[in-house]
């Protein structure tokens, strides 16, 4: 075989490697891409359908008219917000206290600050618990009122199950944290 020819056949090997990997490469990334967008919209369907869920519940509940069904999404909308952010910063400061607590030498200090910040997102929680609370008294008529304070009472009580569906707990207890 001439030498031009074993370079040509190399060559020609190298160009359909580079094209084989630039392929898989495309491919892999595409579908990177595609699960991504997936998982997001996964995950809006789910705050969708939690949303709907807990909107029937209180509307089968409550007995809400349009108008207050209209108005109990904007709260509930607001409420959902501020307290996923609370719930994500607990999470995130419970990871942080087991893993200094896990250290060889846990800084006391570091531990006392992380707990008073769990304190303080537990009671930022139980304020935009209450506000969620008086906003729909102020949209329920006096007999709804009384069922809404009966609704939270059961969530409180240990004894009774409130099957208030909520994000990842589907048809679960809502407790309020």
């Amino acid at each position: 075989m001439k030498p031009t020819n074993k370079y040509r056949i190399l060559i020609w090997i190298i160009v359909i490697l580079i094209a084989t990997n630039l392929s898989t490469i495309g491919s892999f990334y595409y579908h990177r891409i595609t699960e991504i967008k997936a998982a997001v919209t996964k995950l809006e369907e789910q705050a969708t359908i939690s949303g709907d869920q807990r909107t029937r519940f209180f509307r089968d509940q409550l007995n809400l008219d349009a108008a207050q069904i209209d108005q109990f999404r904007e709260i509930n909308r607001t409420f959902n917000r501020t307290a996923r952010g609370n719930e994500m910063n607990l999470a995130q400061l419970r990871e942080e206290l087991i893993n200094e607590l896990g250290t060889q030498n846990p800084d006391s200090t570091r531990l006392e600050q992380m707990a008073v910040e769990v304190g303080n997102n537990h009671r930022e929680l139980k304020q935009v618990t209450t506000t969620f609370y008086l906003n729909m008294k102020k949209i329920c008529t006096a007999e709804q009122q009384a069922k809404l304070q009966e609704i939270f009472q059961s969530m409180l009580n240990k004894e009774s199950q409130v099957n208030l569906p909520r994000q990842g707990n589907q048809g679960g207890r809502w407790r309020n944290k």
